[in-house]
């Protein structure tokens, strides 16, 4: 059930306070419930770890055969990881 509206007097001013969805009228209280929050968008993206790893070898070049494997590791296909193995 998603929670929009007051039950007890229809309003839609509803905040949220402490654990509770609290109506800005009758003060009525609601515990939410997991399908009473939005949905958030995520997305993931390896992307910026291998960055990370890739200037960690620029930086730390006694460990970049050790990142660069863990780049190759996310993703087989990267060039400039390659490079930091030979």
């Amino acid at each position: 059930m998603k929670l929009i509206n007051c039950q007890r007097c229809g309003s839609n001013d509803l905040t949220e306070i402490d654990d509770y969805v609290v109506c800005a009228f009758c003060q009525s209280k609601y515990v939410p419930q997991a399908d009473d929050h939005a949905r958030r968008d995520t997305i993931i993206t390896l992307n910026t770890d291998v960055e990370n790893l890739l200037e960690k070898c620029r930086l730390d070049p006694q460990n970049r055969r050790r990142y660069a494997s863990l780049a190759l590791d996310i993703d087989p296909s990267n060039a400039e990881a390659r490079k930091y193995l030979q």
